[in-house]
């Protein structure tokens, strides 16, 4: 069953960002407009880093290289390279929110899955590498020569559309592996809310994988809050 990874084999799974239901999400974009200037400077800078030329032999490689070039097609190149780079990353997306409604429909099976608690903080491994997601009602324009690494990796990875403010997402980014399933620290998962409407079979088998573990985990049960659109969300047992 999909629920014993994380109990049982501590692993969570990162996705690629293709398989993503929002088709603005880690996109690659570049503002279209860009100078030869620019571009020149651009090179150099990489041939700098990354040549044993000296200043004079570089000049004269990126005279050659951008001579007669297309502007349009050099930003169109640079996209499609970098958009390959983002699309073998390896993303984990978490939530600071534990009672969206939406949320719970969405992602859990409307209501007959589980959510899970884990201790995150700056100073935490695994965890503690998670960012947070900013919300925007403009799409960013990013200026590849103008704009830091750092800055440009924000706007493409770590922005969405305002639409989905709602999620409270933080993101974890494996630039590195790639998507698949990842260990974490056992200790660092922390509590577990039982849907709503979980079957109970499928709630006598997450308890199950509970009183297996070794370190404590605390049980929530989620139900309807009558009379309202939430959720409430009550403590049952530390196990």
């Amino acid at each position: 069953m999909v629920f014993q990874q994380p109990f049982r084999d501590s692993l969570i799974y990162f996705s690629s960002p293709t398989s993503f239901n929002d088709p603005f999400d880690c996109k690659v974009h570049f503002r279209p407009s860009a100078k030869l200037s620019e571009i020149r400077k651009y090179y150099l800078n990489l041939l700098s880093r990354k040549s044993t030329l000296n200043r004079e032999q570089r000049r004269l490689e990126v005279a050659e290289k951008t001579r007669g070039l297309d502007i349009n097609e050099f930003l169109a190149g640079i996209t499609s390279n970098l958009q390959n780079d983002v699309d073998r990353c390896g993303v984990l997306s978490l939530s600071r929110s534990n009672d969206n409604i939406l949320m719970w429909s969405h992602y859990a099976y409307g209501h007959q899955g589980i959510c899970l608690q884990f201790l995150g903080t700056k100073t935490i491994p695994f965890f503690g590498k998670a960012q947070p997601v900013e919300y925007s009602r403009e799409y960013p324009k990013v200026n590849l020569f103008g704009d830091s690494p750092e800055s440009q990796v924000k706007s493409f990875l770590l922005t969405k559309a305002a639409n989905w403010r709602y999620e409270e997402e933080w993101r974890i980014i494996d630039y590195e592996n790639g998507p698949g399933e990842k260990g974490f620290p056992e200790e660092l998962l922390v509590g577990v809310i039982l849907g709503a409407r979980i079957p109970t079979e499928d709630k006598d088998y997450v308890l199950h994988l509970i009183k297996c573990r070794r370190f404590p985990v605390k049980i929530y049960q989620a139900s309807v809050n009558v009379g309202t659109y939430s959720l409430n969300i009550e403590l049952l047992s530390d196990k």
